[in-house]
């Protein structure tokens, strides 16, 4: 059981970070640039690297992933903030609702209470170890080696296969 949920871990992460060294491999922002490449990479030269400004979902999950401090720690915090948002998502779309429908009920008190938990969220996934301690059967060192393992091997095989211009 734990080798499968370690596994999973794993292969998450490395999806995960994986797609996102993707993203960022030739943007033009150097906080991108620092996570992408290690110590014994050559300089990358500013002429190869995308400079037009955008505003996709990709540079708002990398832009995500740098306000949460970027590397292994920034990817998990965005990895539980997205979790735990999706939850608190589908427990407000799947309540009960009498026959007028979900949105009937919406109001500012709602809204308000729906901004203090998204704050919470956040609380929650920069204090993700807190978060995934007690989750699953696996020990959290096992939990946090496969994770950072995948982490490191996603980065690994991005900078191999798609290496930047």
């Amino acid at each position: 059981m734990h080798l499968f949920e370690l596994s999973l871990v794993f292969i998450t992460m490395v999806l995960c970070s994986g797609m996102m060294f993707y993203f960022i491999r030739n943007h033009a922002n150097p906080d991108f640039q620092k996570l992408y490449k290690d110590d014994d990479d050559l300089e990358i030269e500013d002429d190869f690297l995308d400079s037009r400004p955008s505003s996709n979902y990709t540079d708002f999950l990398a832009n995500k992933w740098l306000s949460f401090g970027g590397g292994f720690y920034g990817l998990v915090a965005v990895l539980t903030y997205i979790i735990v948002e999706a939850q608190e998502i589908f427990d407000l779309l799947s309540m009960p609702s009498e026959s007028e429908g979900v949105f009937s009920g919406i109001s500012i008190g709602m809204l308000i209470n729906f901004f203090i938990d998204s704050l919470m969220n956040f609380i929650t996934a920069i204090s993700w170890p807190v978060y995934w301690m007690n989750t699953g059967q696996a020990p959290f060192w096992q939990w946090c080696m496969a994770a950072y393992g995948g982490y490191l091997t996603g980065k690994m095989l991005v900078k191999t296969f798609h290496p930047s211009n």
